[in-house]
Formats: structure tokens, C-alpha cells, sequence
């Protein structure tokens, strides 16, 4: 009883052998038409996204070469003339002629004369001056009187004044310079405006007025 069972179902059946066929066919013909996008999933799954390279830039031409341009060769120069300065630079004198050289005149002179002729060379005039000196015909009456607080006391000392001389030989003025007190030197100074005379100072023999320095002495030996 189970023999007969199994043997049938081993057995082929043609209506569904040829349904299987059919259906193979149809599946197999739907993964020819959907091969190329099964694959291309399964290409980006595996692999990724595709990357879209760029073309190489085209190569760059070498740089051509340049023509050689000529080296300028520097121009000789004339040396200049030097200059001797141990010697005196003379310069051609007012109306002389073309390529006359005449020498400077020296310093401390002027030059006289006219546009067309060389002048004669003046030197500059130094003035003489001579001071003032006392006149020896009012020689008595130099030393001034003494003092009477100062002969009291016994002092003695001495006493420089500058005074001024007129043209006519009188004093004009005293300073003092120094004095051992002012009772020496008021009594000088009464003394010389009133009493002291000189020859008076001169410039090229011309009386002039000018300064004079005086020392008077006051010791009681010579009252």
C-alpha cells in the first residue's frame, strides 16, 4: 500500500514540466532586460560612487630661447687736465689780451686805475697811533695833596686811576682802578682835573682823545 503511493509522485508530469519551462523563461528573460541596472547596483554598492576624472591640461610649450644681446663696451674718457695748486691761479686782468695771463695783485692792496689799463698797486695805510704822556712842564703838580683822616691815622697807599685825555692835554674824566682808600682816591682825582697835564695821544701826528692809566703813591716820608 505505500509502495504505490510514492512510485506515483516520482513520476513526470507533462502539463507541469512544461509550465516550469514557461516560467523560466519569462524569469530569465526579465534578468536579461534588468542585467545592465543590476549591475551597475551592484557596482556602486560595492565600489561607491563612480568618480568622473578630468583630462590632463595640455603640456606647456618650453620657453623659446632669447637671441643674445650685445654687451655695450664702455667709451673711453679723455683724462682732464690736473690742476697744479702749489701755483698761484692768475686771471686775465681787465682789457688785456686774448691768452695774457697777469698775476693777481697781493692781498692787503687795492688797484687803482682804469677799464683799460693795469692799475698801480696801493698798499693799505696802517694808521700811527702814539697814547698820551704826561707834559714834564707839570710835573710839580702830580702828587695830590694828603689826606688829612689818612696823615692822622698814619696811612699809607697807593692808588690807579684811568683817566681820559682831551685834545688839549686836560683830563677829562677819572675811573678808579684801585685804591687803598676812598680818601686817596678823591684826592687824586681833584688832583688830576684840576692840575695834571699832558701831551695828548695822536693818530698819524693828529691829537686825538684816548685813555691813560695812572699810579699814585701817598707816603708821609715825602710831606
Amino acid at each position: 500500500m505505500y509502495a504505490d503511493r510514492y512510485s506515483n509522485r516520482r513520476g513526470l508530469d507533462p502539463a507541469g514540466v512544461t509550465l516550469s519551462l514557461a516560467m523560466c523563461g519569462v524569469i530569465g528573460f526579465g534578468l536579461t532586460l534588468a542585467t545592465p541596472n543590476i549591475t551597475r547596483h551592484i557596482e556602486t554598492i560595492l565600489i561607491g560612487e563612480p568618480i568622473h576624472l578630468t583630462p590632463d591640461p595640455p603640456p606647456i610649450d618650453p620657453p623659446k630661447p632669447q637671441p643674445e644681446t650685445e654687451t655695450l663696451k664702455p667709451v673711453p674718457t679723455q683724462p682732464r687736465d690736473s690742476i697744479d695748486m702749489t701755483k698761484p691761479i692768475v686771471t686775465p686782468a681787465p682789457g688785456a689780451e686774448t691768452g695774457t695771463l697777469v698775476d693777481l695783485p697781493p692781498t692787503n692792496t687795492l688797484t687803482a686805475g682804469t677799464g683799460t689799463e693795469i692799475g698801480t698797486v696801493i698798499p693799505l695805510h696802517t694808521p700811527i697811533l702814539l697814547g698820551p704822556t704826561l707834559d714834564p712842564r707839570y710835573r710839580d703838580y702830580f702828587q695830590p695833596a694828603y689826606p688829612s683822616d689818612m696823615r692822622l691815622g698814619e696811612h699809607e697807599g697807593r692808588v690807579v686811576v684811568r683817566v681820559l685825555i682831551g685834545t688839549d692835554g686836560r683830563v677829562k674824566d677819572v675811573q678808579q682802578i684801585s685804591a687803598a682808600s676812598p680818601s686817596f682816591f678823591e684826592a687824586t682825582r681833584k688832583q688830576a682835573l684840576a692840575k695834571w697835564r699832558f701831551k695828548p695821544g695822536t693818530k698819524d701826528g693828529v691829537a686825538i682823545e684816548a685813555w691813560h692809566t695812572m699810579a699814585v703813591r701817598f707816603v708821609l716820608d715825602e710831606e
